[in-house]
């Protein structure tokens, strides 16, 4: 008996409309492989639409063999868009190849040629995000998008990592926005660099920004904070790095209400893939939010004994505030400072409790030569030991290995 077709809606197997709504996208990253010029000209256009806005896309042609021959050493965005034309046993076999180089979050959606159901349900059952039937047009592209990730903010929640200095001077600042750049660069992923420090903090200097923010009319009322404000607040630094620098005037009489610095954050990782936290050194109750807030501390600190008595009150009060988290991070900075004397890592890490700590290398010149320069360690110096030190603590924050894990649409198409 000859097999009969079902249709799909056009754009979607899920039969939901092809209308955007007025919801606009969170920050992330799309790249698209097209076979077509109609599907590459409809991305496009799509691509200039004001919900996606926070969207940064890369549109290339060629299908699936193009896609996988640009991972084959990338990580691969939040979305990854194939066009293809082949069907059938072809069409897995492509699919397989795909499954190799995809990272575990990203999202696939594949434009056939083929309108069949059975084949839509066949390829989502296998971990596919969607499957459009081809021509579509900018309003299929932008409302897919939409359906995939603005109507899943509230869920689909971006990490934070939150840095603290256990005293001024150990280099918190520097290694979160150090940290922060690295991410955003090895990710090429949309990552938000967030200066708690209103008052005194370093990110726009070191960093090279003109700050022309305002937050500090903002700041004294919640419910003034949502995520087109922080878009208006925010400076761009480079391609995917947006950071949120302090205060205009570091000796105004606004100080942040209760509760504005944990409504930031919930509006940062409702709109960026990750988020650095740069805390000031104190214990204000803004401060104990954000600690609170964070996915992941990472206590920064100086192996001597004036960090370590301070450590071990930090640890402890992390402790009770995060009583079912992992012990915070504890990175023990500019080690081996000549003629000083220093507490071993390892003893210093016992005291505090903690099975595994990093410890990042004594190098003023490069860390000098970066901030003269408002420049990132990446930039000045990528082959210098603390960048190394810098990019291995980065990747482990983003738990990522040498090899690529093997995600979901790598154990849906069976290859383990």
């Amino acid at each position: 008996m000859k097999h009969a077709l079902v249709k799909v809606e056009e754009g979607t197997g899920t039969f939901a409309p092809a209308v955007p709504s007025s919801a606009r996208v969170p920050h992330l990253t799309v790249a698209a492989f097209c076979v077509t010029a109609e599907t590459r000209d409809a991305i496009e256009r799509a691509n200039r639409d004001r919900r996606l806005t926070r969207v940064k896309a890369e549109v290339s042609d060629g299908g699936i063999a193009k896609a996988c021959r640009v991972f084959k050493d990338r990580c691969t965005p939040a979305l990854l868009i194939v066009e293809v034309t082949g069907t059938g046993a072809a069409l897995l076999k492509d699919l397989d190849a795909l499954a190799e180089v995809c990272d575990p979050e990203t999202r696939v959606v594949v434009i056939g040629v083929e309108n069949d159901i059975t084949l839509y349900r066949e390829l989502t059952g296998r971990g596919i995000a969607d499957y459009l039937v081809g021509p579509i047009t900018p309003l299929t592209y932008v409302a897919t998008i939409q359906r995939l990730f603005a109507q899943e903010t509230a869920t689909r929640l971006g990490k934070v990592f939150a840095f603290v200095g256990v005293k001024g001077g150990v280099g918190a600042s520097t290694l979160a926005q150090n940290i922060a750049w690295t991410i955003a660069e090895e990710r090429a992923s949309p990552t938000l660099l967030m200066d708690l420090d209103f008052r005194f903090g370093s990110a726009a200097v070191n960093l090279d920004l003109k700050s022309v923010t305002g937050l500090d009319k903002y700041i004294d009322d919640p419910d003034k904070l949502d995520a087109e404000l922080l878009d208006r607040l925010i400076v761009q630094r480079g391609e995917y790095l947006s950071v949120l620098p302090g205060f205009d005037d570091p000796l105004g009489d606004v100080d942040p209400a209760p509760d504005a610095v944990e409504r930031l954050i919930e509006i940062a990782r409702a709109s960026f893939p990750y988020v650095v936290l740069d805390l000031p050194h104190d214990w204000s109750s803004a401060s104990r939010d954000a600690l609170t807030s964070a996915d992941e501390v990472i206590v920064v600190a100086s192996p001597n004994l004036t960090n370590l008595r301070n450590a071990r009150a930090l640890m402890a009060r992390l402790r009770a505030l995060r009583p079912n988290d992992a012990t915070p991070r504890v990175i023990l900075n500019a080690c081996r400072m000549p003629r000083r004397r220093e507490i071993a890592p390892d003893k210093f890490a016992k005291s505090l409790g903690v099975d595994a700590w990093t410890t990042i290398m004594f190098d003023p010149a490069t860390l000098g030569n970066a901030a003269a320069e408002g420049r990132t360690i990446r930039e000045q110096a990528p082959r210098s030991k603390v960048q190394a030190s810098v990019k291995h603590l980065a990747q482990d924050l983003m738990s990522r290995g040498k090899e690529k894990p093997r995600g979901w649409l790598h154990k849906f198409l069976g290859l383990g």
